[in-house]
């Protein structure tokens, strides 16, 4: 793909277009070249802001069920417990093969045909953590579609608050979760107040982005 870029960009005019006049970026047809059971790997004739035809490699999931809607969820779980301060919130780590390495993230799962990402959401965290979650007060609970990888795929996820209150008797103690087959999840429980950014820094595992991110946003959000 680097060879491919690079090939594109050496015949990109040395004065390329005014946004003015520019064209209107389009997706002119879409080639599968091969597939397996979950992922497809497709090439894109595109035709790009300057009028050049181009082409573009994508992985994409064979499971998506439209192109309008998201492939998957992004749970950010926040745990509370009546006449506590504290405010906690769920992450697992899991070996992905792909890196080789345990990474560290939000629970996150896929949104099944016809269910909404709120219901997506809850049934997720109790899937992968075992933790039983409520629809969040917080607004907006969900997200905007947002893209993940978009140099490499369209996979796009929503981002969903949900509340886990700490005082219902299923969440007290070590919750059971309910994995797939051959999916082995650490789950653990880490104060939003104390430093998330120090917990990613300090873990063996590899923090996806989103979470950083967000980790960064509380330390300079409290630096304020």
């Amino acid at each position: 793909m680097v060879r491919q870029l690079v090939a594109s960009m050496s015949n990109t005019p040395s004065n390329p277009t005014s946004s003015k006049n520019s064209v209107v970026p389009r997706i002119d047809s879409v080639t599968q070249i091969a597939s397996t059971k979950w992922l497809a790997l497709q090439t894109i004739d595109y035709t790009d802001e300057t009028g050049t035809s181009r082409k573009w490699d994508v992985a994409t999931r064979t499971t998506k069920s439209s192109s309008d809607k998201a492939d998957a969820v992004v749970i950010v779980p926040l745990l509370r417990k009546s006449g506590s301060a504290n405010l906690e919130t769920l992450l697992v780590t899991q070996y992905r093969p792909p890196l080789g390495r345990s990474t560290i993230e939000f629970p996150a799962g896929l949104i099944d045909k016809d269910e909404s990402p709120e219901n997506a959401a809850l049934r997720e965290l109790r899937e992968e953590t075992g933790y039983i979650g409520e629809k969040c007060k917080i607004i907006p609970q969900v997200s905007r579609e947002v893209c993940m990888s978009p140099g490499l795929t369209d996979e796009s996820v929503h981002c969903v608050l949900v509340e886990v209150d700490l005082d219902n008797p299923y969440n007290v103690g070590t919750p059971t979760p309910d994995l797939d087959d051959g999916e082995y999840v650490t789950v653990t429980r880490v104060n939003l107040k104390e430093g998330l950014k120090k917990v990613l820094d300090d873990g063996e595992g590899m923090p996806i982005m989103g979470l950083y991110l967000f980790a960064m946003g509380l330390d300079i959000g409290m630096s304020l």
